[in-house]
C-alpha cells in the first residue's frame, strides 16, 4: 500500500493543465473507463478537518455550518471548481433538473449513524446545482428495514428530512433490476435502481464480526441489495455471501456487476467514530469529512485512520475487502491524501451595510472598492 499526503497549497499549485487532466481522470463517468486503467491510478482521497466541526463529545454539539464548509471544501478541491454548485455538477456529469440522485446511508444502528449536518450539507450543495434550481425532491435518502422499520426517519426525524425537501423512508427492492452476487440473483434497491446517480454515505466504524473488520463505504452497499424483492430486506450472508471471508466474492461481484457503474461518490462521516457498527454510542470525536470516487481508496484511508486512532475494537481492522476489490480491478488501496483548508464564507452583505458604507464613502472613510465588494456580496446571495 502506498499512501502519500499532499498539502492544500501543493495541491492548488499544480498547473492548470495538470489540474484539468486530473479532474478528467477522476470524474470521467466510471462506466466509460476500463477497470484496468482505474486500478492503475493513484486516486485522491479528500479529508477535511476543522476543530470547530464538533465542539463537544455528543452529536448535539455538531456545528452544521462548519460541517458544510468541510463538505464544500472537499467537493471544490476534488473538481477544481470555485463554486459549490459547479463542483457538484462536475461530480454528476450531465445533470439536469429532471435527473435523480440516491444517497445510501448506513442507518443499521439507530444510535450510531452519519450526522444530520452531513446529510444537510450534501443536500444543500446539490440543490445549488444549475444555478440553484436543482430540486431537492429529486434527492432520495434511503436504507433497508433490517431489524427496524423506518430506520432513516428514526435516525434523522421525518420532520427534519421533510424540511430538507428530499424523499426519504422505507426502501423496497425492484423485481426488474437484479444483480448476480456469489451465484445468487439479488434485487437492487428501488431507490438506487431508479436514480441517475448514486452516492454512498457511511459512518466511521469497524465491524465486530465480518467484512475484514471494517464497516465502510464498500460494506454499506450490502444493504442496498436483497435476496427478496418487495419491501422486506433479506441479506445474503453466507454461501458466497457478504459475511464470508476471503476472497470476499459477494463484495467483488456486487461491484463488478452493478455498483461500479452506479455510484459516483463515496463519503465517510468522520465527525465521530464508533467502536463497532452496533455500538450504543460514539467512542471518539474525529471532526472530519472524507470523500473520493474510488471505494477501495476511501476505505483504505478509513482503515488507516481508525488504526491511527488506536481504538479498542472487537477484531483487527484490515483492508481485506478493499484489497478484494483492488484484485478484481475495481480501484486501488493506494491513495494520495488531500486535506483542503476549511473556513466559513463571510456573511453576505445587507442593504443597511451597503447604505452605511456609501455614507462612509461620501465622508471619505471608505473606498470605492469597498463599496463595490459589498454590492457584489449582496447580489451573489
Amino acid at each position: 500500500m502506498t499512501r502519500r499526503r499532499i498539502s492544500r497549497r501543493a495541491f492548488l499549485s499544480t498547473t492548470a493543465s495538470a489540474a484539468k487532466a486530473t479532474l478528467g481522470a477522476t470524474l470521467l463517468p466510471r462506466l466509460l473507463r476500463p477497470r484496468s486503467a482505474r486500478a492503475a491510478e493513484n486516486p485522491l482521497v479528500y479529508s477535511a478537518f476543522h476543530e470547530n466541526m464538533v465542539t463537544g463529545a455528543a452529536p448535539d454539539t455538531v456545528q452544521a455550518a462548519w460541517v458544510k464548509a468541510g463538505v464544500d471544501a472537499c467537493v471544490k478541491a476534488m473538481t477544481g471548481q470555485s463554486e459549490v454548485g459547479r463542483a457538484w455538477e462536475a461530480i454528476f456529469p450531465g445533470i439536469t433538473a429532471a435527473k435523480k440522485i440516491a444517497i445510501k446511508v448506513n442507518c443499521l444502528n439507530t444510535s450510531v449513524y452519519p450526522q444530520l449536518a452531513t446529510v444537510s450539507a450534501l443536500v444543500e450543495g446539490m440543490r445549488s446545482m444549475l444555478g440553484g434550481t436543482y430540486p431537492a425532491a429529486n434527492i432520495c435518502l434511503f436504507d433497508n428495514n433490517l431489524w427496524t422499520t423506518g430506520k432513516v426517519d428514526a435516525c434523522y426525524g421525518a420532520a427534519q428530512l421533510d424540511a430538507l425537501g428530499i424523499v426519504h423512508g422505507e426502501d423496497s427492492y425492484d423485481p426488474g433490476t437484479t444483480v448476480s452476487v456469489g451465484g445468487t440473483t439479488m434485487y437492487v434497491s428501488r431507490s438506487w435502481a431508479q436514480a441517475d446517480y448514486g452516492v454512498c454515505l457511511a459512518k466511521m466504524a469497524p465491524h465486530q464480526y465480518y467484512a475484514g473488520g471494517l464497516s465502510g463505504v464498500i460494506k454499506n452497499m450490502m444493504g442496498a441489495v436483497s435476496i427478496s424483492s418487495g419491501t422486506a430486506f433479506e441479506a445474503k450472508q453466507n454461501n458466497s455471501g457478504f459475511h464470508d471471508g476471503a476472497p470476499y466474492t459477494a463484495f467483488r461481484d456486487l461491484w463488478l456487476n452493478y455498483a461500479d457503474q452506479h455510484l459516483h461518490l463515496y463519503l465517510v462521516d468522520m465527525l465521530f467514530a464508533a467502536r463497532h457498527e452496533n455500538e450504543s454510542g460514539w467512542s471518539r470525536v474525529v471532526k472530519r469529512i472524507t470523500m473520493g470516487t474510488d471505494p477501495a481508496a476511501v476505505d483504505s484511508y478509513n482503515v488507516d485512520k481508525i488504526n491511527e486512532l488506536g481504538m479498542s475494537v472487537v477484531q483487527p481492522v484490515t483492508k481485506a475487502v478493499p484489497l478484494a476489490l483492488e484484485a478484481a480491478g475495481v480501484g486501488t488501496t493506494s491513495y494520495t491524501l488531500v486535506e483542503p483548508a476549511v473556513s466559513l464564507a463571510p456573511a453576505a452583505a445587507t442593504r443597511s451595510q451597503i447604505d452605511a458604507r456609501l455614507r462612509a464613502r461620501r465622508q471619505g472613510t471608505a473606498t470605492d472598492a469597498e463599496v463595490r465588494q459589498l454590492i457584489k456580496s449582496y447580489r451573489e446571495q
